[in-house]
Parts: structure tokens; C-alpha cells; sequence
């Protein structure tokens, strides 16, 4: 009699636990399901609790009830969640990752992880990086379609440990201070992993998140709660030496569709800037257009961050791809975040609002304008090409009341009743009284004001030129595109409106 080879017996072993009761072949039969079907379904089956003691798989498109105690099936039918012949579980089998052995199992280990988990985290200057998670978990996510995983969600999770995890450990290209927190999205929010460490025990923890007994997908799938979550985790560290990127997994239309998730996640960008990277990954068909998830990408982009939008096909490896790419992507933002002379992190700055690339100015005033009037302002300088230097423009103003002495906004005309000062040249006052009373702390100089002599020496060596200005009157705005900071000043036009900008 031939030798029966490990796996050979190991194969007869798993299969010879599965009896058939009258009633579970009965039910079989009827629905053209196979024995096969559930030695199958109990190795790479979906597990879940059910009634009196007994288990649920779910597998290939079939719900089976198992009794462990007389290890025999008790009925069995086809699911709602059921894929195409053409995908799925029905196609191909999923991938099974193994735990990393001795990376959970000691108390000590365990003790040890959580002192430095929570050192950690109140040593914000010490984080590198924190990736934030979303992970939809709407009952869409429960559908066996993806070829390579057990259903969607299954792929999610799968893809996680291994590509975002398990493959940048492996590189020595994440370490324990590149923190990792996971959102769970359905009805409301759920934070289930609050800034772990990068390591094998985070990969333990996302294997287990594959199983419908640790989470399974249900209810619909609202966006803004779990953005607005997200933005709170993100907030957590203010540290510009910290990179942030945002994971949003999404299978369909959010079901709060009223909600603007556009605009939020806008605003979430525009704090942040390039310091954020944003990807959101659609799940589904083809039919999918994804557009509030491309919408979130676009808004992100236009305030700096780096943002992408992918769109794998229902198979395990094209969403490897996509995440695989994601967690460089991550490597490259700390990488731009430090110098390349000392290896320290640069700081990115988290005390201004980045504005909208392609924003024109406003037209009206609003908060984020500082606004300065007449007295308020000084001097004006423009460049003079031929001296290579800038020169300072004339001053319209009346040297005693500060009211501007011309006929118009942009003109170089005075109005009949301004007088000029006789002497320099370089001095207005808008009328005969004015000239009186502040002609002499002109002449001499007084407070702030140049003397009459210092003003004719600047204007006859052309230090001091004679160009129309719009107004006196102006607000400027600090405004940041990605990371360069650029400062816009408008004048203001006080013949129309005090708050309307020329």
C-alpha cells in the first residue's frame, strides 16, 4: 500500500471533519450546493457566530450553518451577497496570510508595546508619520467579487496588512515612530486602531480585522462623520515634522449625500498643505463613477496636498498595487520633510490657512484681509529698472492732516485748494491752513517727518519719484500655495466703497 504524503493526509483530515446530517443534505441537494462547498467554506470561509452554539461560513457565494459539537452541517443556502460566476471566491481562491508568531503572544511583549504606545504619544515631536484610515464597512462591503479575497472588505484588510505594513517593515522603510490609526465608516464613525505603532503586532491586528466575527460590514455608509473624525486624528499632532496621509476606502456613493464632503475635505487640506497626502480608492464595477470620492481628491490637490484618486479592478493584487504605491508615497513626503545635510525633519507651517490654488482675489473684504487706512500706512516703493533699486514713491498726502491732496485716486493732479511746498518740492498739504499750521514742523523736520532740505536732496538725486498710486488705502492677505507663501495686497478704493477693491 503506497505512503500517504503530509499534505495528502493533512487534506483528508480537514475534510473528514464534515458530516452531513439528513436535513443539511437534504437542503444541499435542493439548492444544487456541493459537499465541497463547505469543506472549502470551513477553511477559507467567512466565521461568524450563530444560534445555539453553532458557526456561519460564508464562501463561494453559499451561507453554511455548521454544529462543531456532532461536526455536522445543519443547512445550508445560496447568499445575497453571492458574486457573478466570473469573480470572486467562485474564481479564484483568497489569499490567506499567516500571523507573525511571537510578536503577540508574550505578556511582557505586550506590556513593553503599550508603555511605548503611550509614551508615544505624548512625544508628539518624535512621530515621523500617522496614516489615517478609513475603512468603509456598509453592508455593499460584505459582496464576494474580488478575486483573490473573500469579499470586498476582506480585500481592504488584506491589502493593509500586507502592502501598508508588512512589505515596509520588511524594507526597513517604516518603523515604530510611523504611527497608524483606522477609522471604521458606517451609520457613525468608529476609531477601532488609535495610533499603533508600525510593527508585526499591527500586523497581527489588521489580519484579525479580516474576519466577520472581529467586524463585519453592515448599514450604510456614511462620509461626513468619518471625515470629520479623521480631521480630529489628524489634528492630534500639530508637529510640522509629521507627515499625514489619509486613506479613504469606498465601494459606492456615501449615503449622506447631502452633505458637502468636498468642502470639508478642502478645508481639512487647507490647514495641513503639503504636509497631508490624500488618496481615495474606489471599490466597485465599472459602473462606478466614484465622483464624490474624485471630488475629495481634486479639492485636496488645489490646496497643496499631494492627492490621488485610484480605481482598482476587483482583484486582491490591483488593490496591492495601488497601496503599495501609497505606502511609497508616504516614504517620499518624509523623505521631501528632511534635510539632506543635517537629516533633521523641516517644519511645515500649521499657523496659517493655505488659500485655493487658482483662487482670484476676493471682492469683497473678508476676515482672512488685514485692512489699513491712510495714517496707517507709510511708504510706498516701487523698483526702478535703470538704477537697479528700488526708489520711494511721492507722497500725495497732506504733511499736516494726512488727507490726500489729489484730484483723483491715480492721479498726479492737485486739487486747487493743496498747496505744495515751495522750497523742496516734495511736500503737499491740502489747503492754505494746513500749510500754516504744519509747514514749520515740515521745515524743521519734527516727529516723523523728514526736513525740507532731506526731501529736495532725495528728490533731485531721483531717490524719491512721481507715480500715480490707486489709493492709500489697502488689506493684504497671507496666502500659501503648497509650500511657498506669497503675501497679495490689494488697494483699496474709497470713492466707491470703503470694502470693494479696485
Amino acid at each position: 500500500m503506497p505512503r500517504k504524503t503530509a499534505a495528502a493526509t493533512s487534506s483528508e483530515t480537514v475534510y473528514s471533519t464534515v458530516l452531513s446530517g439528513a436535513h443539511g443534505r437534504e437542503r444541499r441537494e435542493e439548492r444544487g450546493i456541493e459537499k465541497i462547498d463547505l469543506q472549502k467554506a470551513k477553511k477559507y470561509g467567512m466565521k461568524e457566530q450563530s444560534r445555539f452554539g453553532r458557526m456561519k461560513y460564508t464562501y463561494g457565494g453559499v451561507v453554511f450553518i455548521y454544529d462543531p459539537k456532532s461536526k455536522r452541517e445543519i443547512t445550508s443556502w445560496i447568499s445575497s451577497d453571492a458574486s457573478l460566476e466570473t469573480s470572486g471566491t467562485k474564481v479564484s481562491p483568497p489569499i490567506i496570510l499567516q500571523k507573525k508568531t511571537g510578536a503577540d503572544t508574550s505578556f511582557e511583549r505586550k506590556n513593553q508595546r503599550a508603555i511605548f504606545q503611550s509614551e508615544l504619544f505624548h512625544q508628539k515631536e518624535k512621530w515621523t508619520s500617522h496614516s489615517v484610515l478609513v475603512v468603509d464597512m456598509s453592508g455593499s462591503m460584505r459582496r464576494d467579487d474580488v478575486n483573490g479575497a473573500r469579499c470586498r472588505s476582506d480585500g481592504v484588510w488584506m491589502a493593509l496588512a500586507r502592502d501598508y505594513v508588512k512589505k515596509p517593515l520588511l524594507a526597513k522603510q517604516r518603523s515604530r515612530t510611523d504611527l497608524i490609526s483606522v477609522i471604521v465608516m458606517r451609520e457613525t464613525a468608529e476609531v477601532v486602531l488609535l495610533c499603533e505603532p508600525t510593527d508585526w503586532f499591527l500586523y497581527n491586528q489588521l489580519i484579525e480585522m479580516r474576519e466577520w466575527q472581529k467586524l463585519r460590514p453592515s448599514g450604510p455608509g456614511n462620509y461626513m462623520p468619518a471625515i470629520e473624525k479623521a480631521e480630529s486624528l489628524l489634528n492630534l499632532n500639530t508637529n510640522g515634522t509629521c507627515a499625514l496621509s489619509l486613506l479613504f476606502f469606498s465601494d459606492g456613493v456615501p449615503s449622506d449625500q447631502r452633505e458637502d464632503h468636498r468642502g470639508r475635505c478642502g478645508q481639512l487640506a487647507s490647514k495641513f498643505g503639503r504636509r497631508l497626502s490624500v488618496t481615495c480608492i474606489g471599490m466597485a464595477d465599472g459602473n462606478e463613477s466614484f465622483k464624490t470620492l474624485r471630488g475629495i481628491v481634486e479639492e485636496a490637490e488645489s490646496f497643496g496636498s499631494v492627492a490621488s484618486f485610484g480605481k482598482p479592478s476587483l482583484d486582491a493584487d490591483s488593490l496591492s498595487n495601488i497601496i503599495s504605491t501609497l505606502a511609497s508615497s508616504l516614504t517620499t513626503t518624509k523623505t521631501e520633510m528632511t534635510e539632506i545635510n543635517s537629516g533633521r525633519s523641516k517644519a511645515v507651517r500649521m499657523d496659517v490657512i493655505r488659500e485655493k490654488k487658482g483662487t482670484p482675489d476676493d471682492l469683497y473684504l473678508t476676515d482672512e484681509w488685514l485692512t489699513y487706512h491712510d495714517e496707517e500706512v507709510g511708504t510706498f516703493w516701487i523698483w526702478d529698472y535703470e538704477r537697479n533699486d528700488f526708489v520711494e514713491l511721492f507722497d500725495y498726502r497732506c504733511h499736516y492732516c494726512e488727507k490726500d491732496t489729489r484730484i483723483a485716486e491715480g492721479s498726479i493732479m492737485l486739487k486747487s485748494e493743496a498747496r505744495m511746498c515751495p522750497h523742496c518740492h516734495g511736500a503737499c498739504f491740502c489747503s492754505s491752513k494746513c500749510f500754516m499750521l504744519g509747514g514749520l514742523r515740515h521745515h524743521l523736520g519734527e516727529g516723523h517727518l523728514r526736513s525740507c532740505s532731506e526731501i529736495k536732496k532725495m528728490m533731485m538725486a531721483g531717490d524719491i519719484t512721481m507715480r500715480p498710486l490707486p489709493s492709500y488705502s489697502l488689506s493684504v492677505k497671507k496666502q500659501i500655495f503648497g509650500k511657498h507663501v506669497r503675501h497679495t495686497y490689494s488697494f483699496l478704493s474709497l470713492s466707491s466703497s470703503p470694502c470693494v477693491f479696485c
